[in-house]
């Protein structure tokens, strides 16, 4: 067996500008923030992809990654995730080795297949029947172009010859990332030897199976390093949390029909209590043993999105997050790791 991996703390950025603040205030509550995380301690920040919508400010998150990573000093900025599907794989690629030769070792990124989101689906004329197929194809075509050699692609749907990507190095599959719950995405994902994504609606059952599929088809057996995202909200009451927590999930759910379009997403299927499940809700000792279920369960990364859409609350759950969570959170897995070591 592998060893277990430690958990990393982060964040994830949904950039939504309050009423009809512009775009510009937006940005910079975000960079605002992401300075923030970064004196409190926090390791990473994640930015997600999002086209027309009003409510997600994230066309090109890795320009807005550049952006974050030119205003702060170690934090790690990543991509959850880049829409394949709607770009170029090589144009893709060479923003990654850009971004890894501007701020070394801290560029991160997820893969999606790019829907099904009708709107968006539309506008880039994406098929979505082929959508998980050119991801599947697209990944480790990209990987082979950030080795640094010439590569040349004949594929079913992208094709090129003798491509010298530069500039060279920087960003390796350690840095990269699966967002699927597809068995042949996370076989792909295996056989790369990158990383996989989970969604913050995602539950334990099905972060457990992909880890499972994963390491079925690794080479070595490998356990995944695994992101997952979490709504976070805490208050002393863990019913007024919940209560809390589902207004802004209502509002988050109704915003995310709009990307949908027709068809339901998954959220829309869930219960109050199957979602509130699902997230980082209640005491903070309650959040604290939540924490370690999800480490239990393969995750590696914790990407923290505290359920408010208030600035000044967002900073506060992040706050109190570090001071009263993540030191009993590091003890308890201090501890079981020293219980291993000592068998």
């Amino acid at each position: 067996m592998g060893a277990e991996k430690s958990l990393t703390l982060g964040a994830m950025f949904h950039v939504t500008p309050l009423g009809d603040e512009d775009a510009t205030r937006t940005y910079q509550r975000f960079t605002d923030l992401a300075v923030s995380l970064e004196t409190l301690g926090y390791e990473e920040a994640w930015v997600t992809e999002h086209h027309f919508n009003a409510y997600s400010l994230t066309p090109v998150p890795t320009l807005l990654m550049s952006h974050f990573l030119a205003n702060t000093r170690r934090l790690k900025l990543g991509a959850a995730a880049v829409l394949v599907g709607f770009h170029n794989p090589i144009n893709v690629a060479e923003q990654l080795a850009t971004l890894s030769a501007l701020a070394p070792g801290r560029v991160l990124c997820g893969f999606a297949k790019g829907g099904p989101f009708e709107s968006q689906n539309a506008v880039f004329k994406a098929e979505q029947s082929e959508s998980r197929e050119r991801m599947n194809e697209a990944v480790p075509a990209m990987l082979d172009l950030l080795k640094g050699e010439t590569v040349t692609h004949q594929g079913h749907f992208y094709q090129w010859d003798n491509v010298d990507l530069t500039p060279k190095g920087g960003f390796s599959h350690r840095e990269a990332f699966i967002a699927s719950a597809d068995d042949s995405s996370l076989t792909m994902a295996a056989r790369q030897d990158v990383g996989l994504m989970a969604a913050q609606f995602w539950d334990l059952e099905r972060i457990e199976r992909n880890a499972g599929v994963y390491r079925q088809a690794h080479p070595k057996s490998a356990r995944p390093d695994l992101m997952a995202a979490r709504g976070l909200f805490m208050d002393d009451d863990p019913e007024q949390a919940r209560r809390l927590a589902w207004q802004h999930i209502e509002s988050f759910r109704a915003q995310k029909a709009q990307l949908w379009g027709k068809g339901q997403g998954p959220m829309s299927k869930l219960s109050p209590d199957e979602l509130l499940q699902r997230m980082l809700v209640g005491t903070p000792q309650d959040i604290v043993g939540q924490v370690l279920t999800l480490h239990r369960a393969g995750v590696t990364r914790l990407a923290l999105n505290p359920l408010t859409s208030s600035p000044e609350q967002r900073l506060k759950q992040f706050e109190w997050f570090v001071l009263a969570v993540w030191p009993q959170v590091q003890a308890a897995l201090n501890a079981d790791l020293s219980a291993r070591h000592s068998t």
